[in-house]
């Protein structure tokens, strides 16, 4: 029997995609456009990405974030004259920003790295054992689980109530998209 390579199938609908990546070290912007029938991927920009410690804790800076994803969606825009079909973005499913009602921030996010949730781990773990969570959830059990940031602003006396998305959520949210939970990472 003889093999043959498969054949790219061109979709229907051949604008641009964008993927943005939320790196810990840098984030990325690329762009996937069809070039004679085959996917083409390009970086279009990256920029250098650090948490940064503000009052004993370790934050993002989301300002500089914002600002350096959406120069490279512009950057994206200019290049993909065919037009932008869609945006992805990936990253840091355990990071989240606070927000207020109308889902602007309430200030820089936590980086999922800060110290705060060594504390709050074995305060959680008082209230349910590691078992019985691993049972109840099927996550890996490390401290910068999301489940353990949020109890750390418990502990801190934040206040409850206050809306909270994923970092990539956010930002769909911020360029348009719904305010909603991806269903992998809620």
């Amino acid at each position: 029997m003889r093999r043959t390579a498969p054949k790219t199938l061109r979709p229907s609908d051949t604008r641009a995609l964008v993927a943005v990546d939320l790196g810990a070290g840098s984030c990325r912007v690329s762009l996937l456009r069809w070039v004679e029938n085959k996917p083409q991927i390009s970086l279009v920009h990256r920029f250098a990405n650090a948490p940064r410690e503000v009052n004993g804790g370790l934050f993002w800076d989301l300002t500089m974030i914002t600002e350096g994803l959406e120069a490279g969606l512009r950057k994206a825009a200019e290049i993909a004259t065919e037009g932008v079909r869609a945006i992805a973005v990936d990253g840091w499913a355990v990071d989240y920003v606070r927000v207020d009602t109308s889902g602007n921030p309430l200030g820089d996010p936590y980086c999922y790295r800060d110290e705060r949730t060594i504390k709050s781990e074995k305060s959680v773990h008082r209230r349910c054992s590691p078992d019985r969570m691993r049972e109840l959830t099927g996550i890996q059990l490390i401290r910068i689980n999301t489940l353990y940031q949020l109890h750390a602003d418990q502990l801190a006396g934040l206040p409850e109530g206050d809306q909270w998305m994923n970092l990539p959520e956010y930002f769909l949210s911020r360029w348009g998209g719904a305010r909603v939970a991806e269903l992998t990472n809620a």
